[in-house]
């Protein structure tokens, strides 16, 4: 046997597992980059999955406000009684977890302040006053009715809106477009009379005078007779999102943009600093923006093919190993 023949048959062995480990890495390559677009499309189902139920709630909300702004549309005077029976009829303790009531706030022109509390007492409602900020104003938008008759939803009763700027500001948008329009974050009046400590928000749909022309935003102006609206704890309002099913990914909801003095929802819990995924996304609702973040919890992974990829590269080097040997021994 010639010297190269003897070197050829030498470094055989070691090129087989030299092209064991080469075959090694590509196939952990190529099944390490299937795994990760596997679980970001596990990921990102699943945020879709939540922004859809979020979207949902939502406009399910705004359905009952319309429903309530249509009963006043209907009637000259929509007095006390008629409208805790609309509110019992949808049953929102039952069927609308998070949604503290569905009320009316009443618009008043100063001027005009004394000659409709003579009209509403003249229909039955003698306790109503109007508690207000920083009286007097030049207008009021007070809370007249508030259903269902819960205790911290009777001390809202009277409460002057307009005297807020978050609240203020959101009524002047829905007066003027027409449309429901929902509010910035704030601190809800019920909520110094309820368990935990939530953000909350509300959404206003105006109500227009009977008839009335609303074409244009002067005649909306002068046609406005009040607003329908909810108001929302955030959390609570949240909660049946992920009620009916675990998510391996939990989110927090920003009012704008995402930082931390907009946090709107409870921070979240069972995050590491550094999970696997994570993604903010827009969401639009009622003339406002929401920016709800999404990352993965621990759990996720449990899930995930990453945990196999390491018997790719054992069972890889022990089979380049035994070619080796079994091409050594020869």
């Amino acid at each position: 046997m010639t010297r190269t023949n003897r070197f050829s048959r030498g470094i055989l062995p070691y090129l087989i597992l030299l092209l064991g480990f080469c075959f090694t890495l590509l196939v952990y390559y190529y099944f390490s980059k299937l795994t990760v677009e596997q679980d970001r499309s596990r990921f990102e189902r699943s945020v879709q999955e939540v922004q859809d139920k979020v979207r949902l709630r939502i406009a399910t909300s705004i359905a009952l406000l319309r429903a309530g702004t249509g009963l006043f549309a209907a009637s000259d005077f929509v007095d006390a009684h008629e409208f805790a029976r609309f509110v019992k009829q949808i049953e929102l303790d039952k069927n609308y977890q998070g949604v503290l009531g569905i009320g009316y706030a009443i618009h008043i022109r100063d001027v005009d302040k004394q000659e409709v509390l003579a009209a509403l007492k003249r229909e039955g409602i003698t306790n109503f006053e109007i508690r207000t900020k920083d009286a007097p104003r030049s207008e009021y938008n007070a809370i007249l009715y508030l259903e269902p008759g819960k205790d911290a939803n009777q001390k809202a009763i009277g409460f002057d809106m307009s005297s807020e700027n978050v609240r203020r500001e959101a009524m002047e948008a829905a007066r003027d477009s027409g449309n429901p329009t929902a509010s910035a974050k704030v601190e809800l009046i019920q909520e110094q009379f309820l368990e935990g400590n939530q953000k909350g928000f509300l959404i206003y749909a105006p109500v227009y005078r009977k008839g009335a022309e609303i074409d244009t935003v002067e005649q909306r102006r002068r046609a406005l007779l009040g607003f329908v609206y909810s108001p929302y704890r955030i959390d609570d309002f949240l909660a049946p999102v992920t009620k009916e099913k675990n998510y391996d990914v939990s989110f927090q909801v920003y009012d704008g943009e995402a930082k931390p003095d907009n946090l709107l929802s409870a921070a979240w819990t069972d995050v590491p600093s550094e999970p696997l995924f994570h993604d903010t996304k827009k969401l639009d609702f009622a003339d406002h923006t929401w920016m709800v973040t999404y990352a993965t919890k621990p759990s996720f992974e449990r899930y995930s093919g990453r945990s196999l990829l390491k018997y790719t590269v054992i069972l890889g080097g022990l089979l380049s190993f035994l070619f080796f040997a079994v091409t050594r021994a020869e």
